[in-house]
């Protein structure tokens, strides 16, 4: 795997990040302040978290079911949106509004039901590795559109066409370690949750 190259993109990407990281912002504030207007997605996509919890209870080693399935959703999910992100880098931008009003929807229940603390507690050990991870994974997602609709509007002009497609082939080239990283972090992250964030959130 060249390192080098994975560490040239990621370079990159500051920009790509910081308008992933926006976006997924501004879902946790329309989804904490404005649950109203998005009632239907956010009860389909909170029915779809009660089958996870569902699918764990009653299990022998319910922490080693959830380890797996957090791990397998959270990275199955993250490599899925780089690949989708070749349609023009809409897709990673819903993904992040999605799961956005999701978070913020939650963090405002769960609030008023207990307390902030309770929030922060069950959140923040495992989100300070998964959060930076998903949205990073946006931001390839979102660069990989942009690069591909580059490669299409230089077709009109063959030198910046060749240039362009240069860039594109190396920033696919760079997928590869980026996204054994991104599983690795993932893969940590899941340990946090299934076991110390598990263990916080029952006290």
């Amino acid at each position: 795997m060249n390192w080098s190259n994975a560490v040239t993109q990621m370079k990159q990407m500051k920009h790509y990040f910081i308008a992933c990281a926006l976006v997924f912002a501004a879902g946790i504030f329309m989804g904490a302040l404005y649950s109203e207007q998005f009632h239907a997605f956010i009860e389909a996509q909170m029915e779809a978290l009660k089958q996870i919890v569902n699918s764990v209870e009653g299990k022998e080693k319910p922490q080693w079911t959830l380890f797996w399935i957090i791990f397998w959703n959270n990275a199955s999910k993250s490599l899925l949106i780089i690949a989708l992100g070749v349609f023009f880098g809409f897709i990673p931008l819903f993904f992040l509004m999605a799961n956005g009003l999701l978070l913020g929807y939650i963090c405002a229940v769960t609030a008023s039901g207990t307390s902030l603390f309770f929030v922060l507690k069950s959140i923040v050990p495992h989100g300070i590795l998964e959060i930076p991870a998903i949205i990073f994974a946006s931001a390839c997602g979102l660069r990989l559109g942009f690069l591909v609709l580059k490669v299409m509007v230089s077709i009109i002009n063959p030198e910046r066409m060749v240039k362009k497609r240069e860039d594109l082939r190396l920033f696919i080239k760079s997928l590869v370690p980026i996204c054994g990283l991104l599983v690795a972090v993932l893969l940590v992250a899941a340990v946090i949750e299934s076991t110390l964030t598990f263990w916080l959130a029952q006290k």
